[in-house]
């Protein structure tokens, strides 16, 4: 471990060059990683152990393609300003890193005058000191209000996150809805189809009936007429020659003859009264049928309305979610 590196009871003041730099070294990856040049760079020109020059070439040369590298070629820099440059990085990572100098060194950090190499001038290091507190309470103050807006950000994003949600469960119970009123149209479709079916048969049964009794009346009729002729030309008959017919035999024919053709008139007169009733149920049948046809369209037009209604709500909640 680090603090093993340092021998207990010896100050960092009282190790050599070597010493110094064997410490950074045996760190040097964790310091690659952990340290921003940005940080260090303007203490390490306060001690005049980096110029301008190379803080330029640190932060903008092309060929150090990130941070570890830039951090890798400024201890490298350091190492040629020997001692100095080892102590100044040390100072520097006590100030800026004290975890990370805790690590290397085994110390704790503090900003006693006592501390210091003397690289700097007393006042020069308090003002320093005064300007790196006064940045890093700065950076505190940024952390915080970044904290803050990260918060309401975070609190925005469930907000959102729980209003699409909320929106997906009603695009679920509008598509399970809009599933419904498509079971139901395709129900009203097979009914009207059915109603429809009914209909035809209706007029064809209806048609069949009209042509099997206009059938039976024709042969009614026929007879009727066959029978009240025989029945006259028997009267005729029996009328030309009373001297020998039966005038008991000629009055039961004369009944006969009328009574055939009152029977011939109440049958026409019972066809009529039986064509009005049929057409009078047709027309009900008719009628009814309208009325649930007519209903059943209304209630398909609804169902028609309800679905579009359900599709486009449902494709707005998508666009607003998009």
């Amino acid at each position: 471990m680090a603090e093993e590196s340092v021998p207990e009871g010896r100050s960092l003041k009282e190790l050599s060059e070597e010493e110094l730099w064997e410490l950074i070294n045996d760190n040097r990856h964790r310091i690659s990683l952990g340290v921003r040049p940005c940080i260090l760079l303007p203490y390490l020109r306060q001690v005049k152990v980096l110029t301008e020059v190379d803080e330029d070439e640190i932060l903008s040369c092309h060929n150090l393609t990130n941070r570890c590298m830039r951090t890798s070629y400024m201890l490298d820099l350091l190492r040629t300003q020997g001692r100095n440059g080892a102590v100044a990085l040390l100072e520097g990572l006590m100030i800026h890193y004290p975890v990370l100098y805790t690590h290397v060194t085994g110390r704790k950090p503090s900003t006693e005058p006592s501390r210091f190499s003397g690289l700097i001038k007393y006042s020069e290091l308090t003002e320093y000191l005064i300007r790196a507190v006064t940045g890093m309470q700065t950076e505190l103050q940024e952390a915080r209000n970044e904290a803050g807006k990260m918060s309401t950000r975070c609190s925005s994003l469930e907000s959102e996150v729980s209003q699409l949600m909320e929106q997906e469960e009603k695009c679920s119970h509008l598509q399970t809805e809009n599933e419904r009123l498509q079971r139901h149209l395709s129900s009203l479709q097979r009914e009207v189809t059915k109603l429809k079916d009914e209909k035809c048969d209706l007029y064809i049964r209806y048609t069949t009936s009209i042509e099997e009794k206009s059938a039976i009346n024709g042969r009614l009729h026929d007879l009727n007429l066959q029978v009240s002729f025989c029945l006259k030309i028997s009267l005729h008959e029996l009328s030309t020659e009373k001297g020998s017919a039966s005038p008991y035999l000629f009055m039961i024919l004369s009944c006969l003859v009328s009574l055939t053709c009152q029977a011939h008139k109440d049958i026409l007169q019972q066809d009529l009264a039986e064509a009005i009733d049929s057409q009078v149920e047709l027309a009900e049948h008719l009628k009814s049928y309208r009325e649930e046809n007519e209903k059943l369209l209304r209630d398909k037009q609804g169902v028609c309305v309800c679905l579009s209604f359900a599709i486009i709500t449902n494709e707005e909640k998508h666009a607003n979610s998009a």
